[in-house]
């Protein structure tokens, strides 16, 4: 499922790409994926509205539209959003992107086109006037790249929720959002703090070390465009991969020799989520 780097990702990209295109035509192709609305009503809501800007808020893409409304995306398993969408691509020509999986079809007035392509369809989109309207969105947690997370606020947090496992506090998302199995291994990883550590257990030292991981992986993860693992789903808008799975040191390495000390790397699973550790440099 796509992270925060991922989401982040798509946001700069479509920020960049989309901004001041205007809605010709919007056809959906599978209703399930949008939310209180019927495609007809979808289509006649959008069709002439200017994109202002894009931004992001946990794992939503948000997409402030003139007059004042807002479409939000989540990409859920396996969303991806392609522009400009062409029928020649290489991806498109070499069936990697399927086009039966192209659910919603944003054309706007210069002739190019938005696609939201989910193999799977979990993904969703909404269209609201505030993104506090969507109940997901108005429970989450703090910005883990944002002013608010300081480690001051990060102690507090496992102080509030000291019976926790620290894997499962640092992925909850109302409490910080954005982090899912791939980052949450990784960060924990590399500030040496076994998963299945209480968050009470956790020294303010070895907090601040991890407060620091976390944001040190998200923006290098963000830097090389996210991960795009072996399921292979994840693509920027352009339909490339992500290049960040070149940089993972412990997620999806069990069996394999740690990279610091060559030991074997384990798995245990947390909340029915596999987590990675090395019991040498992650210590119970």
């Amino acid at each position: 499922m796509p992270e925060l780097p991922e989401v982040e990702t798509v946001r700069l990209e479509l920020n960049n790409k989309i901004v001041g295109r205007k809605i010709n035509k919007v056809v959906v192709n599978h209703l399930k994926i949008i939310q209180k609305f019927t495609q007809t009503e979808f289509a006649r809501e959008l069709k002439g509205k200017t994109i202002k800007k894009v931004l992001r808020r946990g794992k939503y893409i948000i997409i402030d539209l003139f007059p004042k409304s807002q479409l939000i995306v989540h990409l859920g398993m396996t969303g991806i959003l392609i522009y400009p969408y062409r029928n020649n691509s290489f991806e498109i020509n070499k069936n990697l992107i399927k086009p039966k999986h192209n659910h919603i079809i944003f054309s706007f007035t210069d002739s190019t086109r938005l696609v939201f392509n989910d193999v799977r369809k979990f993904g969703k989109v909404y269209l609201a006037n505030g993104i506090m309207e969507i109940d997901s969105i108005a429970k989450l947690g703090v910005e883990p790249l944002g002013d608010k997370f300081t480690k001051e606020l990060f102690f507090k947090l496992l102080k509030m929720h000291q019976k926790k496992r620290i894997k499962s506090l640092i992925m909850n998302q109302r409490l910080i959002v954005g982090l899912g199995n791939i980052y949450a291994n990784e960060a924990l990883y590399r500030a040496h703090i076994h998963p299945m550590r209480l968050a009470s257990s956790l020294t303010y030292y070895e907090t601040v070390i991890l407060h620091k991981q976390i944001q040190l992986v998200l923006r290098k993860a963000i830097q090389l465009k996210g991960s795009t693992i072996s399921d292979g789903t994840f693509r920027d808008t352009d339909g490339k991969k992500g290049e960040f799975e070149q940089e993972i040191q412990i997620y999806g390495r069990r069996g394999k020799a740690c990279v610091k000390c060559q030991h074997t790397i384990e798995m245990v699973r947390i909340e029915g989520r596999s987590s990675f550790y090395c019991p040498i440099c992650q210590k119970l």
